[in-house]
Order: structure tokens, then sequence, then C-alpha cells
């Protein structure tokens, strides 16, 4: 078996005659004009005739219609589970669904399997009677302790043995970097919150003990000029592989690979190593992406009437779970390339929406900062919100750390996201009073779980010492 990293989560096996590629993207950015490829992806080892296409999930530098488009009609293998089958049939790729429990036959001694792990994501194993392939990319790394813990004992039991391992290890979201917040540490928080997610990959390299292991799906950059500054603390201040390499005997070879690596059974190829990420490399490297990444173009006043009613209506819809929240606020999303933003403002059990020409950021408790087209998306497409969401597609700021730390972000999320009908209480079914004491009871108990997305967690302050 022989396997070349292509780059970001695309990877390249060959073993008795049949080639498969995994999510292949390259083709231009992703999450509207927020990710792109960084390092460049070494396409030139596909060439001609692939045989199947992995697809893990849907997002958008996993499964990549642009990058498809460029690709020949192989068959794509999926899971049955995530409703991802009609989107590749509608590009004319043939598509094989996969149950969680059947192992498929790609050729005579080569056989796969595609897991359903946690929210709509999978994993794919392909084994040819010698070796082991399992591909992890985004399904594990970010999932709860004891997620993780049920399918690597699913994976022990079904390969007590895997040669090569290819985890995830990237921060796949727009947090905690897209919060600007006074006394904050930008570049600390950043390398706080990758080193959980380094540390996550070498928990599960741990617990699945392959020969090999291979962090991947992370090779993207980040090119706004609001946020390009994360590139370098969040990929240099500790790769996952140091983790790894800390313990005084691991039972696993690790490689911090860059596209290009190839390993062909236990022999390595192509050895290319990741390289520091330079701010000044990528600004001569990507110079035409990054004026791409931050040309706004124009937006319409018939644009903004429709979102401004999107929003409008969403905020109707979603009053009763608004007015559980204790206090006022004023929030503002403001539109690059647009001097009218819309106002949100909560007084009591009322919550009003408004435009507001030239408005003053310094009236307002959070200012958002995206563009006017993705909160259309969001608001209109089944998927939209990821754009803002997963791809970093806008930045909040607040004027006090006391509102961050309350995550008041919340409320505007909520707004921001479509509802087919207004979300259930976060009281559940309990009332304000027995919801609060549950929860001090939870935390005096330990049962407090990780919260991934909150802020006064992860965001280091300028006076922190640690």
């Amino acid at each position: 078996m022989k396997i070349t990293f292509i780059g970001h989560a695309s990877i390249l096996v060959e073993t008795h005659g049949v080639r498969i590629l995994s999510d292949p993207w390259w083709r231009g950015p992703c999450f509207g004009a927020q990710w792109w490829n960084y390092p460049k992806p070494h396409v030139e080892a596909i060439g001609e005739g692939i045989d199947f296409i992995y697809i893990s999930h849907g997002h958008h530098d996993h499964l990549h219609p642009g990058t498809l488009r460029t690709l020949s009609r192989a068959t794509c293998l999926v899971s049955r589970n995530i409703g991802i089958a009609d989107t590749l049939r509608g590009l004319g790729f043939p598509v094989v669904e996969l149950g969680d429990d059947s192992s498929h036959e790609l050729a005579p001694g080569v056989r796969c399997r595609i897991i359903e792990t946690y929210t709509a994501d999978t994993l794919f194993a392909v084994e040819d009677g010698e070796r082991v392939c399992v591909n992890l990319n985004d399904s594990l790394h970010a999932a709860p302790t004891a997620i993780q813990d049920r399918f690597v004992a699913l994976l022990k039991s079904y390969y007590p043995q895997i040669d090569y391992l290819f985890c995830g290890y990237g921060v796949a979201s727009h947090f905690p970097n897209c919060y600007v917040i006074p006394g904050k540490n930008p570049a600390a928080t950043a390398a706080t919150r990758q080193a959980h997610f380094n540390r996550q990959w070498a928990r599960l390299v741990g617990a699945l003990s392959p020969v090999f292991a291979f962090p991947f799906a992370a090779d993207v950059a980040l090119l706004e000029k609001d946020l390009i500054w994360v590139n370098e603390p969040t990929a240099n201040s500790e790769r996952p592989t140091d983790v790894v390499r800390a313990d005084p005997a691991p039972s696993t070879t690790v490689f911090d690979i860059a596209p290009g690596f190839s390993v062909d059974g236990t022999t390595v190829v192509r050895n290319i190593s990741r390289e520091p990420t330079s701010l000044a490399k990528i600004h001569a490297e990507c110079a035409k992406e990054i004026e791409r990444a931050n040309c706004y173009g124009s937006a319409s006043r018939e644009t903004f009437d429709e979102v401004l009613k999107l929003v409008t209506d969403n905020v109707a819809l979603c009053l009763p779970y608004l007015r559980e929240l204790t206090g006022d606020y004023r929030f503002l999303i403001q539109f690059r390339s647009l001097a009218t933003g819309i106002c949100i403002v909560k007084r009591g059990r009322h919550v009003e929406v408004v435009a507001v020409a030239d408005p003053d950021p310094g009236e307002f408790d959070v200012v958002y900062v995206t563009r006017l087209h993705y909160v259309r998306w969001s608001l209109t497409t089944e998927h939209g919100h990821e754009i803002l969401f997963v791809g970093s597609g806008g930045i909040f700021h607040y004027r006090r750390a006391s509102d961050a730390k309350r995550n008041l972000h919340r409320e505007l999320v909520t707004v921001l996201r479509p509802h087919e009908s207004c979300p259930p209480s976060r009281f559940g079914d309990s009332s304000r009073l027995m919801y609060a004491a549950k929860r001090f009871a939870k935390t005096l108990l330990g049962f407090k779980e990780l919260d991934l997305y909150d802020l006064a967690k992860w965001t280091v302050w300028q006076d922190s010492k640690t």
C-alpha cells in the first residue's frame, strides 16, 4: 500500500491497482472567500485514472464542487447516513453509499468501511490483506471524550493493528480568533486553542497505536486582513507531533507531513515535512489570493433590504427564546463595503430590528463585521451559516470583556442562523431557577462538560501568567 499526501484532508491510497482519493480540495477557496489552501497541494501526484473518491462529510473543504468538477468521474464512496450522495450525483458522479456495519469490496483483496461518527462526519478505513489505513479526517479530534473512546474501541475491534493513521488536528471553526475583546491576548489565545486539539490528536494516536501517524486536514490559511495574523501563532506555537514525541517511549512513529509526502509499505518514499508558517512567505506566495480574499465588491440597497427583512423575520421567530436572556443589549451587524448596518436592540421582553446609517460602533455592546451576502446565504440556504460560524466569515467586536465572558454574542449567532421554528428553551424542561440549580450541582460534582465555544474558558488575557 502506497499513500501520498496531496494536501489538507486529501490523500491518495494506491494498492492492488486501485487508486482511492479522499476529500479533494484545491481549486479556489472554500467557505466563501475565507479559507485558502496553504501549503499548496501536491496535485501532480494524482495524474489520471482515479477509481474511487471518498467524501467524508459536507463541509466545503472536504466536499468542494469546484475541485470535483476538475476530476474524472470516479465512483464516490460516502456514508448513506449523512445526506451528501445527491449532491455528488448532481455533479455527475456515480455514488456508492455504505452503511456503518458494512465492509465493501473495492477490488479483489481490497476492502473498505465508512462509519458515521459525530455531527454528520465519518471515518474511512481501507485494507488490502497486508496493511490497514484509517482516515479520521475531522471526525474525532473535536468530539467529546466518550465518543472518541467509543469509536477507538470499535476501530480496534475491526483492526487490531493499524498501519497508517491520518487524523485531523485543525481548529475548524471561527472560534476563538474571530473575537476582538478588551484585554485579550490574541496570539496566546490562538496558541492555547490549537494546543488543545494537538493533545486530542495525540490522545487518539496513543489510543489506536498505529505504526505510523500523520496530522493533516489543517492546511488552511486565513487571508482576510482582519484574520491573517492568526496563521503564525496557530501553526507555529506547537505541532501535534511534538506532543507525541514528548512521550519517553512512544509506540508510534509520527511524521509532521507536508504536501508531497509519500510512504510505501514501511518505507518513506518522499519525506516532505511541514515548515513553520511565515506571514512574509504567505504574502509573497499568495498575493493574488490575498487580493481576492479582501475584495468585498459592492452591496446593493435591494440586497440590504432583503437581508434586513430576513433578520427581522428571524428575530420574530426566535422571540420567545431571546426573551429568556436576562438583561438588555445593543448589537450592530456592520457590513463591509456598506455604510448602513442593522441594529438589534433588546429592552426587557422587546427586541427591535432597525436599519441604521453610518452607525457609531462605540454605542453597541457587540459589533459583528461581515459581508452582506454571507448573511443572506446564512439565512436562505441549508448550510449557509457555516460560512459565518465554521469558516470565520465575520469578526465580533466586544465593547466590554464582561459581556464576552458571558458569551453575549450567542444571542446574535441565534439570530443569524436559519430556523424552521423557535429554538427550544435554553432551560430545557426546567424553570430558570431549577436549571441554574442543576448546573451549579453538576459543577460542584465535577460533571461540567467542556464547552469548546466558551469565551471565558478559551480566552487568554494580557495579564495572564500562563
